[in-house]
């Protein structure tokens, strides 16, 4: 998904032309004008590589339209509701030896149908006006949303749980998930007004069942003062509504995830407003 990428849409864009053989599909969805900068820069990465798939909603739109018009045009152009998708911000790039450390010799992934994939996530720190230019062979911290001493699977209920009483770092980007999770927040209700809590609303569908890391980074993750996570705590408080529906409908699915998820949900209600985010670092990872 890409919004007034610029410069950042360029670094993304580079990276997966390094990694595309790892993906059946490579689809580059902007939202914006179709002469605007971003296309243009899509439409050059499509000149190089020709397979790239590169749609653009024509305006503006809000990120759950712009989701819910990617899932569109997927279920239009034949994908099935069990294709794994990896979800990959534009401001982000794609951690080619991490995908290569996980992956099978012929390129196979090693994913688990009821399972959602996130993590862990390779870290560098970037100004909000400029891109960053340090050492590129420097390694990277890689954060996690799992317990630091394991498992590095959970069901979705615990891992759920975690986040609302202890929350750690998490991201969209470098996920791996079922399409049919985001179908399900395309067409169920309530209907998911922002991104924040995404996470946790993607990984709820019935079809989940647990939640797992990778053994490495997948994705590197660009940390700006001036990004979402800046605010998060405040903008997720604004989805806890959804979330909280989400949530009693999947233990409505799952009867052995009621208890878990009632008491996270009244945890919620009695916690302080902000909580004390736990910056968790897996390892360092060498790029």
């Amino acid at each position: 998904m890409v919004w007034r990428g610029g410069a950042r849409f360029a670094r993304c864009l580079r990276s997966i032309e390094q990694a595309s053989g790892y993906f059946s599909r490579v689809v580059i969805s902007v939202t914006g004008d179709e002469r605007g900068s971003d296309m243009e820069l899509a439409c050059q990465a499509q000149e190089r590589n020709p397979e790239l798939e590169v749609i653009c909603t024509g305006t503006e739109l809000p990120t759950m339209q712009h989701q819910a018009f990617w899932v569109d045009y997927l279920i239009g152009s034949g994908a099935h509701p069990d294709d794994w998708v990896c979800w990959l911000s534009y401001d982000d790039q794609l951690f080619l030896p991490g995908i290569e450390g996980i992956t099978s010799e012929t390129g196979d992934w090693p994913l688990t149908a009821g399972t959602a994939y996130f993590g862990p996530w390779a870290m560098r720190g970037e100004d909000p006006d400029a891109l960053w230019d340090g050492d590129p062979d420097e390694p990277l911290e890689a954060w996690t949303s799992f317990p630091i001493e394991g498992p590095t699977r959970l069901p979705v209920a615990r891992w759920i749980s975690d986040q609302l009483s202890q929350p750690t770092y998490m991201q969209m980007s470098g996920s791996v998930n079922p399409l049919r999770s985001f179908i399900d927040l395309r067409t169920k209700r309530p209907r998911k007004k922002g991104p924040m809590r995404i996470e946790m609303a993607t990984a709820s569908v019935p079809a989940v069942s647990m939640v797992e890391e990778f053994d490495q980074p997948i994705s590197i993750i660009y940390a700006r003062s001036n990004s979402d996570r800046a605010s998060y705590g405040r903008s997720a408080r604004r989805e806890d509504r959804h979330l909280a529906i989400w949530l009693l409908r999947y233990a409505s699915r799952h009867p052995q995830a009621a208890p878990t998820i009632i008491r996270a949900l009244l945890g919620t209600l009695v916690r302080s407003e902000s909580l004390t985010e736990d910056w968790r670092v897996r390892s360092t990872v060498s790029p």
